[in-house]
């Protein structure tokens, strides 16, 4: 499976955090939110992330080092 089937499938089984998603990059491209620095290092190269994909606006910024050991500290959470 390719790169892109893999994403297509993600998008397919997560409407939710693909609206989150793009929610927030409308918002951003009409300058509603602005893309701050990582709020663990302070890096400007920053991903959005959401608690919670109800509340698409209401994100953490943070880089990507962080925003997968976030993924990961959530994921253990939720196992144990």
């Amino acid at each position: 499976m390719s790169k892109f089937q893999s994403q297509a499938k993600w998008r397919q089984n997560h409407p939710k955090q693909v609206w989150a998603q793009q929610c927030l990059r409308s918002a951003i491209k009409r300058g509603l939110i602005i893309q701050q620095t990582c709020k663990v290092c302070g890096d400007s190269a920053t991903e959005a992330h959401h608690a919670d994909y109800d509340r698409p606006m209401d994100v953490d910024w943070l880089c990507r080092k962080h925003h997968k050991a976030e993924h990961r500290r959530m994921k253990c959470e939720a196992v144990g």
